[in-house]
C-alpha cells in the first residue's frame, strides 16, 4: 500500500510541475500582452542620483544628487544600454556622466575617448533585465521561472545571468511594479537591491511608468521621473575597438621605502602603507576591494617577513576606501578607526557574501574594531603611528588622519590628492584641503610630508601649503 502511495504521489508531483511552468509563462504573456514587448526603448526624464557609498555617516542614506535630466537607450535584443546623467551642478567624476555596455563589455566615454570598465559589465547588465520590460523577457528566457499567487497580481521568480535571482511583482493589470534582487558589494556582501514602478503610461503603444525608484543597500539609489519613451526606436550600440579587446587589469602593487620600516605601496588609483612593528605589521587604508587587500597584505609579508599584519587603520568608511576591510578582518587583524563607525562594521565584516564568496565569508572571524575618538596611538617603543580624528572636513562626518613621527609625515585621503608636479594650484582652494592644512595646526603636528591615499605618492608638506595658498 505504501509503495502505491508514494508512487501515485510521485506522478502526481510530475503532472503538477508542467502545470506550474506553463502557469508562469500564462502570466508573464499576459504581462506583456498588457505593458508590450518592445525590442528597444529610448527614455528621457529628470530626478536624482545618489552618491552610492559614499555617506556622510557610516549606515545612512547615500547624498542626494540632483539631475538636470537623464536618457537611457536600450536595445533588449543585443543586451545593450547607453546612460547619460546631467547634473543639475558639478559632482565628483562631472556634470555629465555616462556609462554605457554591451554584453560583457562596459565602458565610458571620456575627453579622450572610449574608457573601458570591463568589471561594470555584469551589474550594468543585470540593470537591463531590471527594468519591467527587461524582466519580462528575461523571464520568457528562463528555464526556471515560477510564479506565486498573490493578494492582487502574482510574483514571477528566476534566475538570470547563471547567479542572480530576479523576484518581479505583477499586478492584476499585468504591469510590473516592483523588481527585487541581491548583488554582491565588497562592504555589504549580499547587497538587496530593489526597484519600484509607479504611474504606468502609453507611450506609442507600449506601458512604460513614470516614477522609477531604486534602492540599495537599504537607501535611495536612483529616482527618475519618466517623460519621454520611444519604444521600438533605433538603438544601435557598438562597443569601441580598444573596449572590445580590453580585460579586466591584474591588480599591481609597487613598494618604496619611505623610512626605516615604512614603506609606501602604490600602483594603483588608491594607495596603502606598510608599518614594521618589532613583532608585528600595521597597514594604513584597506582600500577598493579584496583583490587590492590580497595584494597588499602578501607585498606586506614580503616586505617583512614572518611577522603577522595586526593592525589596519582605516581613514574613513567611504565604501573605495574601506572595500578592502574584510579581508584583513579574515587575517585576524584590528581595524582601527572612528568610533562613530563601529556599529555598522560589526554587522558588515560578518555579512554573508554568498554571491561572491571573500576571505572572511569563509574565515568567519569575529571582528576585532578599535575605536578612535579624538586619538589611538600603535606603539611598539620604537615605532610609532598616531591615529588622530580631524574636524570640519565636508567629505564625510568621521576622517582620520595617521601621524609617522619617525619620518614626519602623515597619512591623509580624499582631502589632498597631489597631481602632476609643478601643476598650477586651483583656486579657489578647495575646502577640504584647507581643513586638512588647519587641522594639522590644530593637532601641533611637525609634518614634513604628506602621503596621499590618491596622487603621486608621497610630497614634500610645502606642496600642500602651496596648494592652499598659505
Amino acid at each position: 500500500m505504501s509503495k502505491v502511495i508514494c508512487a501515485a504521489l510521485a506522478l502526481s508531483l510530475c503532472c503538477a510541475a508542467p502545470a506550474f511552468a506553463q502557469d508562469a509563462k500564462s502570466v508573464i504573456g499576459k504581462a506583456q500582452a498588457a505593458i508590450g514587448n518592445p525590442a528597444s526603448l529610448k527614455i528621457e526624464g529628470a530626478g536624482m542620483n545618489a552618491f552610492f557609498g559614499q555617506a556622510l555617516t557610516a549606515g545612512k542614506e547615500w547624498p542626494r544628487r540632483d539631475l538636470e535630466s537623464f536618457k537611457l537607450d536600450i536595445n533588449y535584443d543585443q543586451t545593450s544600454s547607453s546612460q547619460e546623467l546631467v547634473f543639475t551642478r558639478p559632482v565628483f567624476g562631472g556634470q555629465r556622466q555616462n556609462s554605457h555596455v554591451y554584453g560583457t563589455k562596459a565602458w565610458s566615454m571620456g575627453p579622450n575617448g572610449a574608457n573601458p570598465q570591463i568589471a561594470a559589465a555584469e551589474e550594468r547588465q543585470l540593470q537591463i533585465w531590471m527594468t519591467p520590460h527587461g524582466f519580462l523577457r528575461a523571464a520568457v528566457a528562463a528555464s526556471d521561472a515560477t510564479v506565486t499567487p498573490i493578494a492582487g497580481g502574482s510574483t514571477v521568480s528566476f534566475t538570470t545571468l547563471a547567479k542572480y535571482k530576479l523576484t518581479g511583482t505583477i499586478d492584476a493589470q499585468g504591469q510590473v511594479v516592483r523588481i527585487e534582487t541581491v548583488m554582491p558589494n565588497v562592504v555589504l556582501g549580499d547587497m538587496p537591491v530593489v526597484t519600484t514602478f509607479e504611474g504606468y503610461k502609453d507611450f506609442s503603444g507600449v506601458k512604460f511608468p513614470t516614477r522609477i525608484v531604486q534602492m540599495q543597500g537599504g537607501f535611495t539609489s536612483n529616482e527618475f521621473t519618466v517623460t519621454k519613451v520611444q519604444p521600438n526606436a533605433r538603438v544601435d550600440i557598438v562597443a569601441p575597438a580598444n573596449v572590445q579587446s580590453a580585460t579586466i587589469p591584474p591588480v599591481r602593487v609597487e613598494s618604496s621605502k619611505i623610512g626605516d620600516g615604512i614603506w609606501f605601496v602604490g600602483g594603483g588609483s588608491h594607495h596603502s602603507v606598510v608599518v614594521e612593528f618589532a613583532d608585528f605589521i600595521t597597514v594604513i587604508e584597506a582600500p577598493q576591494h579584496e583583490q587590492r587587500s590580497l595584494a597588499v597584505i602578501a607585498e606586506a609579508k614580503k616586505l617583512v617577513p614572518g611577522k603577522p599584519v595586526r593592525y589596519v587603520v582605516s581613514t574613513h568608511h567611504h565604501f573605495d576606501h574601506s572595500g578592502g576591510l574584510r579581508t584583513y578582518v579574515a587575517e585576524g587583524a584590528t581595524v582601527v578607526s572612528h568610533e562613530s563607525n563601529t556599529p555598522y562594521w560589526q554587522k558588515s565584516f560578518v555579512a554573508p557574501a554568498t554571491l561572491v564568496p571573500d576571505a572572511q565569508s569563509a574565515a568567519k572571524k569575529s571582528p576585532i574594531i578599535q575605536g578612535v575618538k579624538d586619538k589611538y596611538v600603535i606603539t611598539d617603543g620604537k615605532q610609532t603611528v598616531e591615529v588622530y580624528n580631524t574636524i570640519g572636513d565636508d567629505h564625510t562626518d568621521e576622517l582620520l588622519i595617521a601621524y609617522l613621527p619617525s619620518i614626519k609625515a602623515i597619512v591623509e585621503a580624499d582631502s589632498f590628492s597631489p597631481g602632476p608636479a609643478g601643476a598650477a594650484p586651483p583656486r579657489p582652494a578647495p575646502a577640504n584641503a584647507v581643513v586638512l592644512y588647519d587641522n594639522i595646526q590644530r593637532l601641533k603636528l611637525d609634518v614634513a610630508t604628506v602621503i596621499g591615499v590618491h596622487g603621486r605618492g608621497p610630497v614634500p608638506v610645502a606642496e600642500l601649503r602651496t596648494f592652499v595658498g598659505k
